[in-house]
């Protein structure tokens, strides 16, 4: 048996341990073994590389050399569109090591190889870095924190390297508004009483004003790149802000040059001489406050108040209002239970002068009843003259406390709390004052004070405001100027106007109320077959006409008065050339 196998032989074998490769020669008649190359590395045998498969036997120099992947750093440089930033990313690799891997014994092996890792590269130096970023050709804004950072770290992704200067843009031209555009804000949560009244949308504005200032910008500033190249600036764009009707444009100041309601649109400031509102003025609208003309086609509604800084006309009539204008005015329809002031300040004005004026005549009257009593010796001598003034004041002239405490009010009401008018009265005339007076000669002083005060007040030009209206029941009408009633007359109100009051069409009625006017007074039908109470009255050199009164119709020229006791007509009330009052009339 033993013979047999010797005749036979035994084949070699070939397997891999440790790395090695280990060849074993066959015996006899046996083959030798086979090796085939991997796929990755180089065998060589005797040698000679070999990429097939080849016979081998012990005595070979067989010899793999191992696959290496070499270690690599990526480097990623990359910037934003405006080429403003630079960012960086760098990505390590290990070494990748392909060596053999062990088998079994075998008559023919195929090599067979193992992926191994190897080491990282080194980290990029400063230096490496920097001809990288020459490379790229970057030049300007590189940030040394950020080489550091890369320098020192195998984690870097997108990390901002570079930074240029951005172009400034530029800052276009802008405008400053000094009115307010916007209706005023309601915060219902407050617990204070809120008078919606108040609340409008009309802002307005005086002659003068400054309105708007145009703020000029700036051209934009060049910038530079990561490539030390110039980013050229933009140029601001023109300024097209101006100043249009009622506004005028200096120095880059846009100032109003009438009074009236400012505007900005389409980057234009003007000023419109007029307001108009073409509804009702209601607790919706709100009260209207505007210094210029202001026309309202509507009604003004109960507890509402309209104040106009020059002509007013309101198409609807006035219903328990309040209403100021300070030119010359219309109210078409009716005036029930409302007060009407036409004139504005000079309202004031006329009436502290007429106030003033009253006093001025009952300190003279009260100068010559005194002098009087000295003349005849009717005063005695231990009796001070203070305490005779302060009796005829309790007794004779006892409308003149009632005239001082005007006087304070007036004064008050036209902010002229500086008049030595108002300091004399409070100190010498007003309660135990009179009693301080020593000497006459201190009553012709205030009337001397009195005289220079309405001198003053004099200058002041007072504009005549006239007043047309249709029709006015239970409401009061101040009017610096005339007040004309064109349609169906009075009903029980007070007039008061400093010219005159003329009712200019015929058969209109005037019935119940007190119309006083500072020159005439001029009606067709006055008072009712009932005899209704109606007063007229006129200053000392004005006259009444009047075509036809009823009975308890009353005349006052100064401080005389008439009252008519039976219908009459063709009436011509005046102060005759004797200074008594003088009534031509015809009985119905």
């Amino acid at each position: 048996m033993q013979d047999i196998e010797k005749d036979m032989g035994q084949d070699g074998s070939i397997c891999v341990r440790d790395k090695k490769i280990i060849v074993k020669n066959p015996i006899g008649n046996g083959e030798y073994p086979i090796i085939t190359p991997p796929g990755k590395g180089n065998l060589l045998v005797n040698g000679e590389i070999i990429n097939r498969p080849i016979k081998v036997k012990k005595e070979d120099a067989i010899e793999f050399i191992e696959f290496k992947v070499p270690a690599k750093r990526n480097i990623d440089i990359s910037w934003n569109k405006e080429k403003t930033e630079g960012y960086i990313s760098i990505t390590y690799e290990k070494e990748i090591i392909y060596s053999l891997m062990d088998s079994s014994k075998s008559i023919s092996l195929t090599l067979e190889v193992v992926e191994e890792e190897g080491k990282y590269p080194p980290i990029i130096s400063k230096n490496e870095l920097e001809q990288e970023f020459n490379k790229a050709k970057i030049t300007y804004g590189i940030i040394e924190d950020a080489i550091l950072k890369a320098s020192s770290s195998r984690e870097i992704k997108n990390l901002l390297f570079a930074k240029g200067m951005p172009p400034k843009p530029p800052i276009e031209d802008s405008i400053k508004i000094f009115f307010n555009t916007n209706k005023r804000a309601i915060n219902f949560e407050d617990d204070e009483k809120i008078d919606y009244r108040n609340f409008n949308s009309i802002t307005s504005v005086k002659a003068n004003e400054v309105l708007a200032e145009i703020i000029k910008g700036e051209n934009g500033v060049n910038g530079i790149n990561i490539f030390s190249q110039i980013i050229p600036g933009k140029q601001k764009k023109k300024s097209n802000f101006n100043a249009s009707n009622g506004a005028k444009l200096k120095d880059n100041i846009i100032t109003s040059t009438i009074d009236g309601k400012p505007n900005f649109k389409n980057n234009t400031v003007w000023v419109e001489p007029i307001y108009i509102l073409n509804k009702d003025v209601t607790i919706t609208t709100g009260n209207i406050k505007f210094p210029a003309n202001v026309e309202i086609n509507g009604k003004v509604t109960e507890g509402m108040r309209v104040v106009s800084g020059g002509s007013l006309v309101i198409r609807g009539g006035v219903f328990s209002a309040d209403i100021e204008a300070k030119n010359s005015s219309d109210i078409i329809g009716n005036i029930v239970n409302s007060n009407i002031k036409i004139g504005g300040t000079n309202l004031i004005k006329s009436e502290r002068i007429n106030i003033l004026k009253s006093l001025r005549e009952d300190l003279y009257s009260l100068f010559v009843n005194i002098n009087y009593l000295n003349e005849n010796n009717l005063i005695d001598k231990n009796i001070v003259v203070g305490f005779i003034i302060k009796s005829l004041i309790e007794t004779k002239f006892r409308n003149l406390s009632k005239i001082l405490i005007k006087v304070i009010a007036c004064t008050a009401k036209d902010g002229c709390n500086n008049s030595e008018v108002l300091k004399l009265v409070k100190t010498k005339l007003i309660g135990a004052g009179p009693s301080s007076i020593k000497d006459i000669s201190e009553i012709e002083e205030i009337i001397y004070k009195i005289d220079n005060e309405l001198s003053e007040l004099e200058k002041d030009a007072i504009i005549e405001a006239n007043l047309n209206i249709e029709y006015a029941q239970e409401s009061k009408i101040d009017v610096v100027g005339n007040i004309n009633i064109c349609g169906k007359g009075l009903f029980t109100s007070e007039l008061n106007s400093t010219k005159s009051i003329i009712f200019t069409t015929d058969k209109v009625i005037c019935r119940g109320g007190h119309l006083k006017a500072g020159e005439m007074i001029k009606a067709s039908i006055v008072g009712s077959e009932s005899g209704v109470f109606t007063n007229l009255e006129v200053d000392k050199r004005g006259e009444i006409y009047i075509d036809l009164a009823y009975h308890n119709t009353t005349f006052i020229i100064g401080n005389k008065k008439y009252i008519l006791d039976k219908p009459s007509k063709n009436i011509h009330v005046y102060i005759d050339k004797d200074g008594s009052l003088a009534v031509d009339k015809l009985l119905l």
